[in-house]
């Protein structure tokens, strides 16, 4: 019984002592290694976007700069795939391979990538985007950036507008141009653009032709031709005297003065010259000067056959004096009033200086020398309109137009056959200067 006794009370602490160091192993623990698993992919941030078509950024043709800048949102890059060939362009979702792309890395913002993205000569039509391929960046838990499609928001437009032109009269003599366009278009100065964006519209209150550009929103431009033929609140008239044929006129809209002298003979020049301006403006508000170049030299005068009226060799009537409606020896030609410069009678053989001196011989007079070689013109108030004149001479054709009180001339010597004036809004100065601009060295529009 005693033995029994011992034996159990062996079992006892046997089992005692294991269940104490079962416990101690559960509580004890080690550290074999930090594990940082990473399952979130790197993002791609559009930080800003930039158009050099400034004042309608939301849109660009394929002049235009375009500039993307994007960044990581990560910091631990493993793989840096930021090239042009992971990285598509596409206009109206059809993938565009004719654009520039150059990729420019800017300096990293809290150790993030950034790159900007520098898109030029986007042919095309339509809304632009981007596509950045899966992969441009790979961390160093092996994750990468999902495919990025990007709407920059501009409209990519490479057409032209297109537009016509109509004039509506209104009242006092004034006619209202109209120019229609099929989108909407930037206004032009002096003009107004209607809510729509569509319609450009001035008021004009004398004849004027030129051409005129329009430009849409995505900076693409047409011109049309602008035409006035029915304003009277101011009549500007100029005319060419030519003994051979007598007077021819013009009145602003890309008439000619001396166009007929010149297509029936060919050594035509302007021996007298001729200006008409009333309607609603002062008698003195258009100014004229001329130089006449004459067979009887400097200091010398003659008299025109058919007015009476007495002219200079040199500026007339002097290099700082001006006629206007106002003044006192103004002509009459077909019933009005006209101021007029040179004369008839000033190639014709025999015909004298005011002191019956120097009568012009029959060899001089068949080579027709002499004439009208120089033009000038200014306004008295010149806050709204200008006045713009350019001259033909033959063997030169067509010479650089002049304005506002610059002196139309190619040499003093060599007098003008034709001319073509028009009175405008100062707005429209350089579009009527760089339409007749184009001619300058030609003979259009004399022989056709």
């Amino acid at each position: 019984m005693k033995k029994i006794v011992c034996f159990c009370i062996f079992l006892f602490l046997i089992f005692i002592q294991a269940s104490s160091f079962g416990k101690y192993i559960f509580e004890e623990s080690f550290t074999i290694a930090n594990l940082n698993i990473d399952r979130s992919p790197p993002e791609i941030e559009v930080i800003k976007i930039q158009n050099n078509n400034i004042g309608y950024e939301a849109y660009a043709n394929k002049t235009h700069e375009i500039r993307v800048r994007v960044s990581t949102k990560k910091k631990d890059v493993k793989v840096n795939n930021f090239k042009p060939e992971n990285i598509e362009i596409f206009v109206a979702n059809q993938k565009n391979t004719t654009a520039k792309m150059s990729l420019q890395q800017i300096q990293t913002q809290d150790e993030n990538l950034v790159y900007e993205i520098i898109l030029t000569g986007i042919e095309g039509n339509g809304k632009l985007t981007l596509k950045l391929k899966e992969g441009i960046v790979i961390d160093f838990s092996e994750n990468k950036t999902k495919e990025k499609i990007v709407d920059t928001g501009i409209l990519i437009d490479n057409i032209a507008p297109s537009a016509t032109f109509s004039e509506n009269k209104i009242e006092e003599g004034k006619v209202k141009a109209v120019v229609s366009a099929n989108e909407g278009i930037r206004n032009a100065e002096g003009w107004n653009l209607s809510d729509n964006k569509q319609v450009l519209s001035k008021e004009f209150t004398s004849n004027v032709a030129y051409t005129f550009q329009i430009t849409d929103f995505a900076q693409n431009s047409t011109d049309i031709d602008i035409t006035i033929k029915s304003a009277t609140n101011i009549n500007l008239i100029y005319a060419s005297h030519n003994s051979e044929v007598g007077w021819s006129y013009g009145y602003g809209n890309y008439d000619i003065a001396g166009k007929e002298a010149v297509k029936q003979f060919d050594l035509s020049k302007t021996e007298a010259l001729a200006f008409r301006v009333d309607g609603n403006i002062d008698k003195d508000f258009l100014q004229f000067n001329s130089y006449v170049y004459t067979y009887w030299g400097e200091g010398k005068r003659s008299t025109c056959l058919n007015s009476g009226m007495l002219y200079s060799h040199g500026y007339n009537p002097t290099l700082t004096t001006y006629k206007t409606m106002s003044s006192n020896d103004l002509v009459t030609i077909n019933g009005n009033k006209y101021i007029q410069f040179g004369g008839a009678g000033i190639n014709r053989i025999g015909i004298t200086d005011t002191e019956g001196k120097n009568p012009i011989p029959r060899d001089v007079c068949d080579k027709y020398l002499f004439g009208i070689s120089g033009i000038k013109a200014k306004l008295k108030d010149e806050s709204y309109y200008s006045i713009v004149y350019q001259i033909y001479v033959l063997g030169v054709g067509w010479i650089q137009p002049k304005s506002d009180g610059e002196e139309a001339v190619y040499s003093h010597d060599k007098p003008m056959s034709a001319i073509r004036m028009a009175l405008i809004p100062k707005t429209e100065k350089n579009y009527i200067l760089e339409t007749w601009k184009r001619d300058v060295g030609t003979h259009n529009g004399i022989f056709n």
